[in-house]
């Protein structure tokens, strides 16, 4: 088990998050429940991932997105977070920075994700394991379409009947 520190609330997940994006000089990947971008850029996370971009710093990211978040994906796509989509999302999310800090997720409940939503995250400086995130993100990157194929499916299909 790689060394670290378990992280038990969102608002504190989403504080981590920050830290982690702040301290990159080269390469941020995610993956993310879009609920928790929505989340995450409430609290200032799409702005520090602006400065990122601006010093070149590669940002990549992918969620498993329904019609009600096109907006949110437009958004990170207009950033220049190259963004994708993955079907039959499992509800982890994972950030890893620099090959080098993490912090991932055990629990979640991505059905009801709210600002009070309980979670177990492990937040670590441990290279081994984020290279493990990194090869787990690399999979899921290779199996996912991009952000602006899933949009214009998306826009084809129509918004869900309610």
């Amino acid at each position: 088990m790689a060394n670290g520190t378990i992280i038990t609330s969102i608002t504190d997940a989403l504080a981590v998050c920050s830290n982690i994006i702040e301290s990159a000089n080269n390469e941020v990947v995610y993956l993310s429940p879009p609920s928790l971008l929505v989340l995450g850029s409430q609290f200032g996370l799409r702005e520090n991932i602006k400065k990122l971009i601006r010093k070149e710093v590669s940002v990549r990211g992918i969620a498993d997105f329904s019609y009600q978040y096109i907006e949110e994906m437009r958004e990170l796509l207009d950033i220049g977070i190259d963004t994708r989509h993955v079907s039959q999302y499992q509800g982890i999310f994972m950030l890893v920075a620099d090959r080098r800090e993490s912090i991932s997720s055990m629990s979640i409940d991505i059905e009801s994700l709210s600002i009070d939503t309980p979670l177990v995250a492990l937040w670590s400086d441990d290279s081994t394991y984020a290279e493990y995130l990194l090869s787990t993100f690399k999979l899921a990157w290779e199996q996912a379409i991009p952000a602006v194929q899933r949009i214009e499916e998306l826009l084809k299909e129509g918004p869900p009947n309610v």
